[in-house]
Formats: C-alpha cells, sequence, structure tokens
C-alpha cells in the first residue's frame, strides 16, 4: 500500500459517502483524519434518548468501520464541545470513540491535540488510552503551536511533555502541522509559519509528517464576487507541501488537506447558500458559482453549472472519479442536489485528483533526482 495522503475529512456522510465510492486505488492511498462534528442533542432522533451522545459516536464509528475495515483512519474531536466531555455512562468521549473503533475493526490512530493539552480529563483519557494502544500515534500541531513556537523553551516543554506523559515513541508516532485555514494568508507567510515550526520537530526523530490547510475560505462568496461566475482560488496547501518535499527531501512529508469544505464550514440544507460546484485542478479549485438556491428550480441550477464546468476544459471526464460521474449525469438534467449532495460530488472528485496529482507529482521528483546522481 502507497500512502500519499493525508486528508481531515468532516465525519459527516457527505464525506463517508465520497469515500465510498472511491476507487480502491483511492482509498488505499489515503489515512484519513476523521474529525467529528460536534453533537447536536436538539435533532429528533436523539430526543428521548438516554445514550443520545453514546449513540452518536457509535453511528460514527460504525461508518467508518464501514470504510476503512482493517486500515488506518485517524479520529480527533478538536470541534468538540468540550475536551472534557463524558458519554451518559461517564465514559470519557475519546475512549468511548476509540473501544468502539477497535471494535468495529478500524487500525485506530488516536490523535493529540497540542491545543487541548492543558485540559486535565483530556490528558487523562490520552493516558488511559495510551496503556492500551500498541499501535501508532499522532500528535496534531495547529495555531497553538505554531504562536508557542515563537518561545522555543516553552514550546520544547509541552511537546516533551506530550511525549513523556503519554510514553509514545517518536518514532512510532505521525505528526501533523496543521496550519488551518490559509484562505487569507499570503503565500510567503505560509512558507514561514512551516518553515519555524518545521524546523523546531525535525530532532524528535517522529516516523513521518503531513501538512494540512484549506485556501478556500468559509464562504465562496469571499473569493467569487459576481453570482453566476466563475474563477480559479490557488491551491496555497498544495504550494506549501510541494516546497516543503523540495526543501526537506530526506524527511516523509505527506501532503494533506479539508478536502473540500474548510475548517468552520458548516454547509448543511438550503438557507442561503449558493448553488456551486469546486473542481480541483492542478494548484488550483475551479469555483462555478450560481445563486441562492430556491424552490422551484431548486438544486437542479447545477445542471447548468456542471455544463460550464464542462465547457470549461477543466473537467476530465465521466470516467475518472464517481463524482466526475455525476457531474456528467447533473450537466445531461438527470440530477440536481442541493449542498450536501454538492460536498459529496465535489470531495468524490477531489479525493481521486489529489491522489493522482501527489504521484505524478513524485514520479517527476524522482525522475529529476535519478537523472542528477546519474
Amino acid at each position: 500500500m502507497n500512502i500519499l495522503y493525508f486528508p481531515i475529512l468532516k465525519a459527516k456522510d457527505a464525506e463517508f459517502d465520497s469515500l465510498r465510492n472511491a476507487s480502491q486505488n483511492v482509498t488505499n492511498s489515503m489515512i484519513p483524519l476523521f474529525e467529528v462534528p460536534r453533537f447536536k442533542p436538539e435533532l429528533k432522533k436523539y430526543k428521548d434518548n438516554p445514550h443520545a451522545k453514546a449513540t452518536f459516536l457509535s453511528e460514527v464509528s460504525r461508518k467508518i468501520g464501514e470504510l476503512r475495515p482493517g486500515m488506518y483512519a485517524m479520529f480527533d474531536t478538536y470541534h468538540w464541545q468540550d475536551p472534557a466531555d463524558k458519554v451518559e455512562t461517564g465514559e470519557h468521549h475519546l475512549n468511548y470513540l476509540y473501544n468502539s473503533l477497535k471494535s468495529d475493526g478500524v487500525n485506530v490512530v488516536p490523535v493529540v491535540g497540542y491545543d487541548r493539552w492543558d485540559d486535565d480529563e483530556y490528558r487523562l483519557a490520552l493516558k488511559s488510552i495510551s496503556r492500551m494502544h500498541t499501535g501508532k500515534f499522532c500528535i496534531r500541531l495547529e495555531r497553538f503551536a505554531f504562536d508557542d513556537v515563537s518561545d522555543p523553551t516553552h514550546f520544547h516543554e509541552r511537546l516533551s511533555e506530550i511525549l513523556n506523559y503519554l510514553e509514545i515513541n517518536p518514532a512510532n508516532c505521525h505528526v501533523t502541522l496543521d496550519l488551518e485555514d490559509l484562505s487569507a494568508l499570503p503565500i510567503v507567510d505560509i512558507f514561514n509559519s512551516f518553515d519555524s515550526l518545521f524546523s523546531q520537530i525535525t530532532g524528535y526523530g517522529f516516523s513521518t509528517y503531513s501538512i494540512a490547510g484549506c485556501s478556500l475560505p468559509n464562504s465562496i462568496d469571499k473569493v467569487i464576487k459576481d453570482r453566476d461566475s466563475c474563477g480559479s482560488v490557488l491551491r496555497r496547501e498544495m504550494l506549501l507541501w510541494k516546497n516543503a518535499r523540495k526543501q526537506h527531501p530526506t524527511f516523509r512529508i505527506y501532503f494533506g488537506d479539508y478536502g473540500v469544505r474548510g475548517p468552520s464550514t458548516g454547509e448543511t440544507g438550503y438557507g442561503n447558500t449558493n448553488a456551486k460546484i469546486r473542481y480541483t485542478i492542478d494548484d488550483e479549485f475551479f469555483i462555478v458559482r450560481g445563486h441562492v438556491i430556491r424552490k422551484p428550480i431548486g438544486g437542479f441550477q447545477h445542471c447548468e453549472l456542471a455544463q460550464t464546468l464542462i465547457n470549461s476544459g477543466h473537467y476530465l471526464c465521466s470516467g475518472f472519479s464517481w463524482g466526475d460521474n455525476e457531474i456528467q449525469r447533473c450537466a445531461n438534467k438527470e440530477i440536481g442536489g442541493g449542498p450536501t449532495t454538492w460536498i459529496k460530488i465535489d470531495t468524490s472528485h477531489h479525493v481521486a485528483y489529489v491522489v493522482a496529482e501527489v504521484a505524478e507529482f513524485e514520479r517527476t521528483t524522482a525522475a529529476q533526482t535519478a537523472r542528477i546522481g546519474e
């Protein structure tokens, strides 16, 4: 299995469905980090359920288990209401989810959040997991780590405390450098932020690294200003990864991103959501933006957008991915679809494209290195 891609994906039905329809090559080429969404007790299906929170986590675990049987998958509750939160039985939510994923056949990789390390209950839950866990760990370094690295002494004390308290062997630990929202940051600043943090952790001997970030803002109208128009958005995270691979060829640095919706994007239901297609191309997203989805046309507004994409010259072919086939069907007016449907379609194309894009970059880089060595 040749791993190429470490995406951070929301543990929601749209992302689950896109992976369910992915080819075996794409599935085998990635190790996803599933971001468990906030539990919403107000949902009707959880009313009058005395174990609603546990039920929710069990549902998430089951769906991940169906997608990743016997395969690696990371999990995190970064957006959980409270890092100390427990299910109804009194068990910490991390312990409950870890045990559920193990029971559902996942080769689970627990994620340690640098930002949440100060919480006593969070630390104790991870300590409990570390006592029984014999596989890999992941340490997720996000904005707090990027800020803390300006004080190297404090940063190293905190990182060393994590490793020592959880008895993590760095040689058996993956590190995700998560730059989160990159939509408004200049490329130079992004490169400098990565360099400042990465240079501080190379001496620990971690087994692998991945870069994560998202150049799509939480609302498409921030980058494509006009309704019923199209344009491109630079994928800064891809440029960062390619630069990091060139600058640090001896380290195993993998590409990661947030799929097609960023860290803080909700995008559920209709509301005032604009119709849009986010189509991944080399180093960019090609965005086809419509207007607010309203009845009676509703999601069938996407049919015109799909045809615009096909005519743009960026569309590959219906056989490239399940999502590409759905785009063709939409252009043929066979389907329409609301926001969730199009997250599913866009994600399907995205993960297939990224795997191919990364594989091609690695191939050409290896070929260039071989020629230099001749």
